[in-house]
């Protein structure tokens, strides 16, 4: 007698299109870290395509059931390496040959013409412009045609912006070619990354800008986009016009950094990205006339046309920015679902948006617009039924209904985003959720009235005016609710991702909460969520019992000192912070990423070995931005304003600032010791440099020596007074590898078996000196070079050390 199976089967088959937009990722995902070449990915296709082939002529005559799972086996795993091969084809990560050929002429200046795709000014107040050279002028007047895009700089100090120069200009200008790096520290900004996913691979320093030549205005993207700013001007005031420019057609430039910040800790900053949200404003109406156009003949295609040109039209007004793209191929697809009562099911067809895209562009899987936007999708998508089936029944229909709702769905989703919001920004809104609740359903007016307008605005500009009265008051206001919500101290946490495994989590309790109706698929994904959750507390675990590492980050500050201090006791502590320039300091650009990325919070100590600007240029910034226990000097006083100022900082904050001198230590955590073996108390040297901190770290057998920036005279203070105690396994080389600093009496000493020279590139003074140089690997000392090396880790078991540069 045959049984019948009560346990509910996940119905797959009914979302082909998202069961393939898995796969295709896991292909993409698959290329994009073991970054195999095209022809393996390729060859390896083919393959599978003949054994499909051949698995489905069997299963068609035998009709083995056999025959049919290999059949859907090859099929599956067909797709993953399609996904595969077709990241390889696509990957941006690789200059063209093009841009290759222009980076060979780094630091000389070529002659380029090309025509101007993107105007933004930085919050430096910079210039970047991106052009597409169609042609350049190598030295000695020879002419190439390539098709390249380009990053041009212009410094408004040294060229001025043409006021005829605008989006689709063709300019011709010369430039200086500059190297475009990848990322020196842990945690920072790729910008080379960032250029490269808009397939740019290469940047220049305009020096003049020889001819213009105006755009042509028909059918033109850019003289359309240009329009619209101008009646964006026109309509708001001029308080209110930089954030309607970039609530309505997604234009940032004119917001300074400042305001960004602030819609971000409020929770905002989505708003400000066009993107599903706005595109759902501009469908929206259309939705509410779509019984309109069921009553007449061709009504469905004239609608479905209307539609599609309107997104179209909407898409090129923002660049055909990707979040736009995605969001007007989705809402596409759904509204032809509702026209024409076809699949109306919006998982798979958010799905198919998503293929479409992938297919266009593999490489947008890893953009996190991508990301946020199908993950928002989803959540909704997951959510909002179990959400509106658990609502009573007089909340769900009053008035109120849909503005509690809406209030739901918008907790929802930042939550639901919390892992990507951590991973990315490092900091989660707490307010957001209230913010979106109070601003989202009136931009849902404001929105779609304001571009009305707009066109208006051309022809009765005084009118129009008038009538966007309502909208000028609500951004002014906005962002006057922005800012105080933003300047609450509780507003915004600082948060890390510490494990992947958290993403593993996260999915899973969604999809458990989207599965609570279903009574035997909840109790199968509450298994998977505790399996996870038992997974990551087991980890901890592990991770408690063993034996945690003292790690040592010497960061490439360039020019200066900068060296952060993890404990085995998870304390904090930095020796040195970094150099101080005009419109620069390490502190912000360089170490607060950093700390923010790995989610430190608090220093327990800051040793300054000495106060010139190249060792406390980043003391001010990091007051400014993290809790700080103690701060230690030499005690050595200078006559600067940088010096002054971390001092006025440090007695406003109540952070002690403590004098250290040779015999002190200094207890932070009881796994290491930190010993000071100068100055001395005697030191009667005018040279600052021989008045630096002289530090040394002991954990278990290894023992690190930090010179600071001491010279000869020191070295031969510490010779005397402590002769024994300066052997060490790993040095950090004084002064920058001056050549009145690493002398051979202290090097036959101290017998360290590495060392780490931190200094810039190409730096006025001439360090590293070669003789200095030639001592230590003389003395057999393993050199690393911040200026060479970038980042260097340095970890150490008690035992052995290891060192990890970032480019070895």
């Amino acid at each position: 007698m045959a049984t019948t199976r009560n346990s509910y089967r996940f119905p797959f088959a009914s979302y082909p299109a998202v069961r393939l937009l898995v796969i295709l990722s896991l292909g993409i995902l698959a290329d994009y870290y073991w970054n195999l070449p095209f022809l393996y990915w390729a060859t390896s296709f083919a393959t599978l395509i003949i054994g499909y082939g051949i698995s489905e002529w069997i299963y068609q005559r035998y009709l083995h059931s056999a025959a049919y799972n290999t059949t859907m086996l090859f099929y599956l795993v067909m797709v993953l390496f399609f996904g595969a091969s077709w990241n390889a084809l696509w990957d941006h990560r690789a200059p063209t040959s093009a841009a290759q050929v222009l980076n060979a002429y780094t630091w000389q200046e070529l002659t380029f013409s090309g025509k101007v795709r993107q105007i933004k000014q930085t919050s430096t107040g910079k210039y970047q412009i991106n052009v597409a050279v169609d042609s350049l002028q190598f030295p000695g007047h020879v002419w190439w045609k390539p098709t390249i895009r380009i990053r041009a700089v212009l410094n408004p100090d040294d060229v001025s912006l043409p006021n005829e120069l605008s989006l689709g200009s063709y300019m011709q200008f010369k430039a200086t070619v500059y190297p475009l790096e990848s990322p020196r520290n842990p945690g920072q900004f790729d910008y080379r990354q960032h250029l490269a996913s808009q397939h740019i691979y290469s940047q220049v320093g305009i020096k003049s800008i020889e001819a213009i030549k105006p755009a042509s205005h028909w059918f033109r993207w850019a003289y359309f986009r240009r329009s619209v700013l101008a009646a964006i001007e026109q309509n708001f005031s001029e308080d209110t016009a930089p954030l309607a420019k970039a609530l309505l057609i997604g234009y940032k430039s004119e917001l300074d950094r400042n305001e960004k910040l602030q819609f971000s800790r409020a929770g905002l900053s989505h708003i400000m990205a066009v993107s599903g949200l706005h595109v759902g404003f501009i469908i929206a109406p259309f939705w509410i006339l779509i019984p309109l156009f069921w009553t007449f003949p061709h009504g469905k295609k004239i609608g479905l046309t209307l539609l599609i040109l309107m997104l179209f039209f909407y898409a090129g007004l923002t660049g055909f920015s990707a979040s736009v793209t995605r969001a007007s191929l989705t809402g596409g697809l759904l509204s032809y679902g509702r026209l024409f009562h076809k699949v109306r099911d919006s998982k798979n067809l958010t799905a198919v948006a998503g293929l479409i895209i992938l297919l266009i562009n593999p490489n947008d899987l890893f953009s996190i617009g991508f990301q946020l936007s199908f993950g928002a999708v989803y959540i909704i998508l997951l959510l909002a039924p179990v959400v509106n089936t658990q609502l009573p029944d007089w909340i769900k229909y009053r008035w109120y209904g849909i503005p509690v709702m809406v209030v739901i769905i918008s907790f929802l989703v930042q939550i639901g985003l919390f892992p990507l919001l951590a991973f990315y920004f490092g900091e989660f809104s707490i307010v957001g959720p209230l913010a979106n609740a109070l601003v989202v359903p009136l931009l849902g007016f404001v929105v779609p009235y304001a571009l009305l307008l707009l066109p208006i605005g051309g022809t009765f500009p005084d009118f129009a005016h008038l009538l966007n009265q309502p909208a000028d008051f609500f951004l002014l206001y906005l962002h006057r609710l922005v800012s105080l919500m933003a300047s609450w101290p509780w507003s915004w946490i600082q948060v890390h991702i510490e494990s992947m495994i958290i993403f593993a989590i996260w999915i899973s309790a969604l999809f458990f909460i989207a599965a609570l109706p279903i009574p035997k698929m909840r109790w199968k994904l509450l298994s998977i969520l505790l399996i996870t959750l038992c997974v990551s507390q087991g980890s901890q675990v592990i991770q408690k019992f063993r034996p945690k590492p003292l790690e040592i980050t010497f960061f490439d500050v360039g020019q200066g000192d900068a060296a952060l201090v993890r404990t085995p006791g998870g304390k904090h502590f930095f020796i040195d912070c970094g150099r101080w320039q005009p419109n620069y300091n390490s502190g912000t650009y360089v170490i607060t990423p950093y700390l923010k990325s790995q989610g430190i919070t608090k220093l327990d100590a800051v040793f300054l070995t000495h106060p010139h600007a190249d060792h406390i240029g980043g003391m001010s910034a990091l007051i400014d931005a993290i809790a700080i226990d103690t701060i230690y000097n030499s005690g050595m006083q200078y006559d600067s304003k940088l010096f002054a100022t971390y001092h006025q900082k440090a007695a406003r904050r109540n952070i002690p600032i403590r004098t250290l001198s040779a015999g002190d230590e200094v207890v932070i955590d009881s796994s290491i010791r930190v010993f000071t073996y100068g100055p001395t108390t005697s030191a009667q040297s005018s040279n600052t440099n021989n008045h630096s901190l002289v530090l040394e770290i002991i954990h278990g057998e290894n023992e690190f020596l930090f010179m600071g920036d001491a010279e000869r005279e020191e070295e031969r203070n510490l010779l005397k007074n402590y002769p024994e105690l300066i052997d060490t396994d790993f040095i950090k080389v004084g002064h920058h590898g001056s050549k009145t600093s690493s002398t051979d009496p202290l090097l036959e000493l101290a017998t360290a078996r590495q060392g780490l020279v931190s200094l810039g590139l190409r730096n006025r003074f001439g360090h590293p000196h070669r003789t200095a140089i030639e001592r230590l690997r003389n003395h057999h000392i393993k050199l690393f070079f911040t200026s060479l090396n970038g980042a260097i880790t340095v970890t150490s078991d008690g035992s052995k050390i290891s060192s990890r540069p970032m480019y070895p």
